[in-house]
């Protein structure tokens, strides 16, 4: 946040960042290192000039340091007067003529502010900000022209400034540019969404450009942050999250929280919107204040349940969703939370979930639910169904992965198909345009209630249905609920059954549910001959490196599964594997391994299984490409249990890394096991832990073979009916055309 100091004409205001500068005058781009050799003065031996040079660099820091205090209490005078000292003790030290110059400015003492600037240019050149506050000067003293240039190089060189970006702003509106004072005004509020005056001077400049609607929210979004309500900040926030401005949105929900710190509702909201952003740690702060402050706040134990589940920290995520299921017992969206972390729990079987899914199910089925056969579409068997698909995930999305090429074969064998994308445009890539490209119709539902939404699937006149969501983010449960077609279907989004009776099927095969698993699924399971996901493999993938164990001496076990799905059960069984494998090491990658108590919670996990952590690297990479590249460092892929991995094992697959993995019980414990049958691999399936250990031991004790099958692995799975689009859309369509027949023959039968 920012503390403003107002001015007339130019406001300059010193940020966090800037007081930082100023309080180390080391920190800054361009800024180069002190050349002053830093002395012990306890040693003896050191050269008198070298502890002359350092009592000089210790009087030059105790003057800027008082003028840092002096500063940070708004006494410019006295802090002019110690950056001053400071600047004549040290004049060539980085950082000093910038700080002093920072001192004129707020006493508006602007041409001896420019000469200070121009000093800390002569001693680090290139430095960004002086740059631009010259250019702020210039223009607050009139001779705006001048100044831009200053402001646009200063900006080249260190962009970050939203400062500069709004002084250029009104520097061009000043010189009648409004295209371009616009476009500057716009980069000072996508770097910070705060920035009142950046939008009163937006809004005059949509004013002076004729577009008064534009103007009018700038205003008002102007006079909501000079409220300091917090409420009405949180639904400005709210509204720029609903227009894909997600920095700005969550730069004025951190300031909801910093404005009414003793109040739970703003740290709650800003601490979900971190953990959302996968900022476990941080989110984690604002949600435990916020229970601090309301013990008893339902949805601030969500949020601690999902930041915990980022983290891996399974038993306290369920603890904190069951906690906020006891303060909210009838709540059917706070029940749900809990459906998905119980899947990652070693001792939560079938059994299990179908009850936890029951109970869900009995406090979400309230209301009207439509007969499946009070629908009036032509009961027409000889013609193709036409096909919904639900999803937030058409995007470069596990779901997508899976799904995408099954919908483009469909599209091609005649289905019309109609997607209701539940997600949020700013997600939009080339993954989407395929999607977009298969469909006959696209729209965006995400702000559509449940009756309107309905009420579109209707006019579509969608015959079948497809839930790609669940119980996961941006479902549409309440839809599926209340029955919104003839036939509804779950597939690809969940890891079993969703426990409402309004669906008609569960898109699996055999592996994923066995026939003698029927009884725990509350869907009829729609078992495909092959597979149930047709998979589409990273797009521009590095070529499968040599398997890296004969080249190193060391052989490499991998995971790179989320943090989640580890747990000390599946630990200790890794423990007892690297004991077997001399020199063996386990590496962990995973975006949110990047974060210091992330990786902590990790290590934590894999300590209590007894995993030396002297054995294991842990990488934060987020990116796909650093992802599968990174298999180039693995020999043998670890699958995690009781959760297994999905698209996980067939990148790993695609890059040549076979997967141990251990079947399962529940759908989420099957995932690698059906993947690995129908990629021809079903030998890497156990059923036992002691399996499973065994697998791996004999496979680091066969380095050839494992070099062999790595050489041919890729081209294996793309022969198999994994990637074999045109048979897994022939045997999906197969199955839509049964469902659909059924439906006619028995409505007709009805309706006789």
């Amino acid at each position: 946040m920012h503390t403003f100091v107002y001015k007339t004409g130019y406001c300059h205001l010193v940020t966090e960042s800037v007081l930082e500068m100023v309080e180390n005058p080391q920190i800054g781009l361009g800024m180069r290192k002190t050349h002053i050799r830093h002395a012990n003065n306890g040693d003896e031996g050191a050269d008198p000039s070298a502890r002359q040079a350092s009592a000089v660099l210790r009087r030059a820091r105790k003057f800027h340091e008082q003028g840092v205090a002096h500063a940070q209490q708004n006494r410019w005078k006295p802090a002019l007067e110690a950056f001053r000292q400071a600047v004549r003790t040290l004049p060539g030290h980085p950082g000093f003529h910038y700080a002093l110059g920072v001192a004129f400015c707020h006493l508006d003492r602007f041409a001896e502010a420019i000469t200070a600037f121009n000093g800390e240019i002569a001693v680090n050149p290139g430095h960004g900000p002086a740059v631009a506050e010259i250019g702020t000067c210039l223009a607050r003293t009139g001779r705006t022209r001048d100044g831009i240039p200053y402001l646009q190089e200063g900006l080249r060189l260190f962009p970050n400034m939203p400062l500069a970006q709004y002084s250029l702003g009104l520097a061009l509106l000043t010189e009648n540019r409004r295209a371009e004072a616009l476009e500057a005004l716009d980069k000072a509020l996508t770097l910070d969404g705060a920035y009142a005056d950046a939008y009163r001077t937006r809004g005059l400049a949509y004013a002076l450009d004729g577009q008064y609607e534009r103007s009018v929210a700038d205003l008002q979004a102007a006079a909501t942050l000079e409220s300091s309500n917090f409420q009405a900040i949180l639904e400005l926030a709210a509204t720029f999250g609903k227009a894909e401005r997600d920095r700005q949105a969550g730069q004025l929900f951190e300031m909801a929280a910093k404005v009414a710190p003793d109040t739970a509702l703003p740290q709650y909201i800003y601490g979900q919107f971190l953990i959302n952003h996968r900022q476990y740690e941080k989110g984690l702060d604002y949600v435990d204040r916020a229970l601090e402050l309301d013990p008893l706040h339902a949805e601030s134990y969500v949020g601690r349940g999902f930041g915990y589940l980022g983290q891996g920290r399974i038993e306290e995520a369920v603890a904190a969703f069951r906690r906020a299921g006891e303060l909210r017992p009838d709540d059917a969206a706070v029940a749900g939370t809990l459906l998905f972390a119980l899947q990652h729990k070693p001792e939560v079987g079938r059994a299990e979930l179908l009850r936890e899914h029951k109970k869900w199910a009995a406090l979400y089925r309230q209301g009207i639910v439509t007969d499946r056969f009070a629908f009036a579409h032509a009961a027409d068997p000889a013609r193709l169904p036409r096909i919904g698909i639900v999803s937030a995930d058409m995007h470069r999305h596990a779901v997508a992965y899976l799904t995408v090429r099954a919908f483009e074969q469909l599209a091609i064998r005649g289905f019309p198909i109609v997607a209701f994308h539940t997600g949020r445009v700013e997600f939009e890539d080339d993954m989407t345009e395929r999607f977009k490209a298969a469909s006959a119709a696209w729209h965006e539902v995400a702000d559509r209630d449940d009756e309107a939404f309905l009420r579109l699937i209707a006019e579509e006149k969608i015959d079948i249905l497809f839930d790609l969501a669940g119980h996961t983010a941006g479902n549409r449960l309440g839809v599926f609920a209340r029955r919104a077609a003839p036939v509804q279907l779950g597939w690809a989004g969940y890891v079993g059954t969703v426990g409402l009776d309004s669906y008609d099927g569960l898109i699996a095969d055999a592996v994923e549910i066995p026939p003698d698993h029927d009884a725990s699924y509350v869907e009829p399971a729609i078992r495909l001959p092959d597979c149930y996901v047709c998979y589409q493999p990273p797009a521009d993938p590095p070529a499968v490196a040599p398997l890296p164990c004969l080249t190193d001496g060391r052989f490499t076990f991998g995971c790179f599964n989320r943090p989640a799905k580890l747990n000390p059960r599946l630990a200790a069984l890794w423990a007892r594997i690297l004991e077997q494998v001399p020199d063996s090491r386990l590496l962990l990658v995973y975006g949110g391994l990047g974060e210091a108590s992330t990786k902590k919670a990790v290590s934590d996990v894999l300590a209590a299984g007894g995993v030396p952590l002297e054995w294991v690297d842990l990488v934060g990479h987020s990116e796909q490409a650093q992802v599968v590249a990174a298999y180039g460092q693995v020999d043998l892929a670890l699958d995690p249990f009781p959760y297994s991995g999905g698209v996980t094992t067939l990148e790993a697959l695609w890059m040549g890394v076979p997967t141990v993995t251990l079947v399962g019980d529940t759908f989420a414990g099957r995932h690698a096991a059906s993947h690995l049958t129908a990629a021809g691999l079903p030998e890497f399936c156990a059923t036992t832990p002691d399996d499973y250990l065994a697998l791996a031991v004999d496979w680091s004790r066969r380095p050839q073979d494992l070099a062999d099958l790595r050489r041919t692995l890729r081209d294996r799975l793309a022969a198999s009916p994994l990637c074999d689009a045109p048979r897994f859309g022939r045997n999906l369509g197969h199955a839509l055309t049964g469902l659909w027949r059924d439906w006619c023959a028995e409505a007709r039968a009805r309706h006789s």
